[in-house]
């Protein structure tokens, strides 16, 4: 009867579907929605079908026991043979293996529901081990599992498809120490209830509209000039949810200490090598750390050699040891602009989570302004769908979320840079050295500021510095461009005047902030250009290593390469550990979730076509252009990328060129898409939606497996998080 029921159900869902298209083809519905109509009949049937998915595929399972005779019974825990197991208390009396078994079921088993769950975890494994028909003398050992969520009732049950009626069924789950699992109670043939979810359906519904609106050429597939204002308003839109992510991530490592709250945050008295020990040192008129010196650790042959300093004691890892003295690598941009101020006034120390999280966010605004500031001067002509799509790409794959989670001193380094960076670019690009508009000098000045602050937070990042200068050339060809003599004075020539004011702010400030690193180095190493980084106590000895160029080519593959696995579990790809290609040596590896910007920003792919872009450009300046987008969007990206073949491979590493090779991308697609014809045009937009979902897929996989929710979020964050991961994995 059920099944028969099922069927009409199935006729009638198909049968809506019918309606709907056909509905909305009338013309009376058009003539009512007038202009609308077009997008109101996508929306219906777009919600036809959103329901139609909702209600009989991800609903599948509530059919399992239709087609067939499963009768429902609860299994009585005080007949079950158990091994650590004590049915009165319904508890296991030990952490260890523990073991239930029923014998003499008899029974078919469509569905197994276990109402069990831990005391310390916020998810639950068990193991079903079956005798049946068609295996009767030895189980088939882990032949089912359930794993209950807590707070999950839906997740205890679990559909079965043994190979024929069930004699024998056990159970087993293994607890640690100071760990109780509870099974309240154990089900079989129970039925699988209809689990209608809103918020799937919201995904569902939400992700097709916004695909239409970007593929439909009366909505954003339009000239970005035309609709410049609500481009912008969905851009700064999409920002905000960024913007919100990093203070999701920020908070899920402060809920694991469950005294947690702003004002202990805010009032730390203590911190770590960038918040804390440079503070001190700075405070007491020094360059070197206040730290305990180990006189074992100063009497080795060569303190550097790790395997030497295995028994002297205590000693500060990754700081730097010279002349029986601790300094820090790490840049003091952070320090002198935040951490500093704050202990003066207030006398506590900045907390880093909430540092990282500030540098991270103002970077993420800066970058969403240096892009519509970009657009703006040369690519206006080019449909919305496309800024939109690029902006999201570059956003999502700048690597900065995966410092947010862990806000040590090395995460607040790379975001201090990378805001130093994003702010910089914005404000060299505003200052119209290059594109239409007359050239802003203080907006020079602010540019080679930040940009120098980046060489103060992250020495590698002094590259973008040499390629200012680029821009600042450009910026004086163009200034030479705008002179007009007065009229009857024609041989009158541009004076020193005329160019000094531009000279001094797009030079004073690399000159100013400059000296205070070169002043930083000489006094801590007695070399302007020594930061210091062969002194460290880390992975390796850095004063001894050989350069192989094996390892610079392994960050190559990571970073741009490396490609993701399937899994069956959610979200349905695994980024992995990076691969080393048997090197023969030692490769440090200092987190896992490799994955390429081929696969999180697959324009990238466009740099194939960059001699065809560069023959169609138009532009009296493109030899200029071209040569800056190769040192900006190519160079300095490889340049820092076989930097640091010496530190092994990390995966926040990508936030300090990732965006730029993406900008050179997004660039050569855009040229080569405003010289195509209409057809390839409409072909490309869809492409480029293509790309757009792809990389909210792909990057959203790395960060899954950089921050697992189930093993590193708190209890109750890993329980909605796995909740939301069942929602796609609807055949569990």
């Amino acid at each position: 009867m059920k099944a028969v029921l099922f069927v009409l159900l199935l006729a009638l869902g198909c049968g809506g579907l019918w309606a709907a298209w056909h509905f909305t083809k009338k013309e009376k519905f058009r003539s009512k929605c007038g202009k609308f109509a077009e997008h109101a009949a996508f929306a219906i049937r777009a919600l036809a079908v959103c329901l139609f998915l909702e209600i009989f595929v991800f609903n599948l399972n509530m059919t399992h026991l239709y087609f067939g005779d499963y009768p429902h019974r609860v299994l009585d825990m005080t007949t079950a043979q158990t091994q650590n197991y004590n049915a009165v208390s319904k508890m296991n009396p030990e952490n260890g293996h523990s073991v239930i078994t029923f014998e003499g079921l008899n029974t078919p088993v469509g569905t197994l529901s276990v109402h069990g769950w831990s005391s310390k975890k916020s998810t639950m494994y068990f193991s079903v081990d079956i005798k049946d028909t068609t295996y009767s003398n030895n189980y088939r050992y882990g032949i089912a599992s359930v794993q209950t969520i807590r707070g999950n009732k839906r997740s205890e049950t679990v559909p079965c498809n043994f190979s024929g009626t069930v004699s024998d069924l056990q159970l087993s789950f293994d607890s640690e120490d100071g760990e109780s699992v509870t099974i309240d109670s154990i089900e079989i043939n129970k039925p699988i209830g209809l689990h209608f979810s809103l918020l799937r359906l919201l995904i569902l519904f939400g992700g097709a509209l916004i695909v239409y609106a970007l593929a439909h050429p009366a909505l954003l597939r339009r000239s970005y000039s035309e609709i410049r204002q609500p481009a912008r308003n969905i851009a700064w839109v999409f920002t905000g949810c960024l913007v919100a992510l990093a203070l999701f991530l920020t908070n899920m490592a402060r809920y694991q200490n469950s005294s947690h709250s702003i004002s202990a945050d805010l009032k730390s008295t203590y911190g770590n090598q960038i918040s804390q020990e440079i503070v001190d040192a700075f405070e007491a008129g020094r360059v070197d750390l206040d730290l305990p010196s180990n006189p074992d650790l100063l009497a080795l042959d060569n303190p550097y050699d790790g395997s030497q300093r295995d028994g002297v004691g205590y000693y500060p890892w990754d700081h730097l040891l010279f002349e029986g003295k601790y300094y820090s690598y790490y840049g003091i941009a952070p320090v002198l602009i935040l951490f500093l101020p704050y202990h003066a006034i207030t006398g506590y120390y900045f907390p880093s989570c909430w540092a990282v999280w500030l540098f991270g966010i103002f970077g993420i605004i800066f970058l969403s302004k240096f892009y519509l500031c970009f657009i703006d001067k040369f690519f206006r002509k080019i449909p919305a769908s496309l800024v939109l799509i690029g902006l999201a790409i570059m956003q999502m794959s700048t690597g900065v979320f995966f410092n947010f989670y862990y806000a040590n001193f090395y995460e607040i380094a790379q975001v201090s840079g990378f805001l130093f960076v994003t702010a910089g670019a914005y404000f060299l690009m505003s200052a119209n050295v290059i594109g239409d508009g007359k050239i802003i000098n203080w907006r020079m000045a602010v540019s080679a500021a930040c940009l120098s602050m980046g060489v103060l937070s992250r020495p590698t990042l002094a590259v973008y510095c040499i390629c200012a200068l680029i821009f600042i050339y450009a910026g004086f060809r163009k200034l030479k461009g705008q002179f007009i003599p007065p009229e009857k004075e024609k041989d009158t020539k541009p004076t020193v005047k005329y160019y000094l004011p531009y000279l001094l702010c797009s030079l004073v400030p690399f000159a100013v902030i400059g000296s205070i690193q070169i002043w930083y180095n000489w006094v801590r190493f007695g070399n302007p250009l020594d930061f210091g980084i062969q002194y460290s106590l880390t992975i390796n000895d850095f004063i001894n290593a050989q350069y192989h160029t094996h390892f610079a080519l392994l960050g190559i593959y990571s970073y741009i390469l490396a490609y993701p696995n399937f899994t069956e579990h959610f979200p349905f790809m695994f980024a992995e550990g990076a691969k080393t290609f048997n090197p023969n040596g030692y490769y440090f590896l200092a987190t896992g979730a490799a994955m390429g910007l081929l696969w999180r920003a697959l324009p990238i792919t466009a740099y194939c076509k960059a001699k065809h872009a560069y023959c169609l450009s138009d532009s009296p300046w493109k030899r200029l252009y071209a040569i800056l987008i190769a040192a900006v969007c190519v160079i300095c990206p490889f340049v820092i990328i076989f930097s640091i073949w010496e530190s092994g491979y990390g995966t926040r590493y990508c936030v300090d060129f990732a965006w730029q090779m993406i900008l050179g991308a997004l660039i050569i697609s855009f040229l080569i898409y405003s010289r195509c014809k209409e057809n390839t045009q409409r072909h490309l937009n869809s492409v480029m939606i293509g790309a757009g979902i792809l990389s909210l897929a792909m990057n959203f996989v790395q960060l899954w497996s950089y921050n697992p929710p189930d093993s590193l979020f708190p209890i109750d964050w890993q329980a909605k998080a796995m909740t939301f991961a069942r929602l796609f994995e609807f055949w569990r």
